[in-house]
């Protein structure tokens, strides 16, 4: 069985792109973190057609079987990004159907229980946030919410 060697310079250009894509992987881009992206698969098909044997060329097969593993990587991915933003859509529909209302929360930050009617929404780094008084308070915190009239009841008993 014939192998085919890689000169010195092919490896250490191979090491390079390598090095290279390991690089931006690294990169925490949207919260993926050390994940292989579709750039990443592109260069890695691409090196192993450029360094393939050309007595040897990659079989039909193989080509059309990577291919098709690229083509589910960019649809996983369009979906992943599609989730984020029906995730982002569906918070925000939450914290706008709790405007009026009266919660009750307790802040894991502050370590302290907040309670009363909700007046605002915030945005705070990508998170949907509620206002109640003076403070700010996550959407997760939220443990009990009643209309203001069934507040305003309990009160007066």
């Amino acid at each position: 069985m014939d192998t085919y060697q890689m000169s010195s310079a092919e490896i250490a250009r191979t090491k390079m792109q390598v090095n290279e894509a390991n690089k931006k992987i690294g990169i925490n881009r949207e919260g993926e973190k050390n994940s292989l992206g579709k750039d990443s698969f592109l260069k890695l098909l691409v090196t192993e057609l450029k360094h393939q044997d050309p007595t040897k060329p990659m079989e039909d097969r193989e080509f059309i079987s990577q291919m098709a593993q690229f083509s589910s990587l960019e649809q996983m991915t369009n979906m992943n990004k599609e989730f984020k933003t029906l995730l982002k859509s569906s918070q925000s529909a939450e914290a706008y159907r709790l405007l009026g209302k009266h919660v009750e929360a307790f802040d894991q930050v502050k370590q302290k229980r907040v309670s009363g009617i909700v007046s605002s929404i915030t945005y705070n780094q990508g998170a949907v946030n509620i206002r109640v008084g003076n403070e700010e308070v996550s959407l997760n915190d939220i443990h009990t919410v009643r209309d203001v009239q069934d507040s305003n009841n309990n009160n007066s008993k």
